[in-house]
């Protein structure tokens, strides 16, 4: 089974890559390929530097968001791959996991309150609509009270508000 494992360096991500290990250790043939996707550089901002000090950039970036995802799949004795990309993630990825043929897509998230999700839709969204590759998705992390509650209340109050005053 040829797994993709999109990596960012965060918690979540290697959520993804704790349960491809744990397939692998359960007894599946696993082989795992590890993307890290970086953005381009806005225009502004790239106009002020040179390409090769861009791409040195990236590629530090690249390095540091793999580094623990290969570590852990080594010591897991796990074969795997690991690539890097450069442009739109949700695009990038769903390319590279047709390109190279993987079964399956194994995504870690963080967990967002649903407001912010509506504003920004997640690379596992996008992911999903460009592919018809199958997608794991896994969740790690608590939403906190203040996202839960705190928002929707001020919502709440700022509506209570508008309508007492007309």
């Amino acid at each position: 089974m040829k797994l993709l494992i999109p990596v960012d360096g965060s918690r979540a991500a290697l959520a993804a890559m704790d349960h491809v290990i744990a397939l692998h250790g359960a007894g599946v043939d696993v082989e795992a390929v590890v993307l890290n996707v970086q953005p381009r550089m806005p225009r502004h901002i790239a106009q002020f530097s040179s390409g090769s000090a861009r791409a040195a950039l990236r590629a530090e970036r690249s390095a540091n968001a793999l580094a623990p995802a290969i570590e852990a799949l080594t010591r897991a004795r796990t074969p795997f791959a690991a690539l890097t990309d450069l442009g739109a993630p949700a695009e990038r990825i769903a390319a590279v996991a047709m390109r190279e043929a993987v079964d399956e897509i194994v995504m870690g998230v963080g967990r967002h309150p649903q407001w912010l999700r509506w504003l920004n839709p997640s690379i596992a969204q996008g992911v999903m609509a460009r592919t018809d590759i199958p997608v794991t998705v896994l969740a790690r992390g608590q939403v906190g009270a203040l996202s839960r509650y705190g928002v929707p209340a001020g919502i709440v109050g700022i509506a209570a508000v508008l309508w007492a005053v007309e």
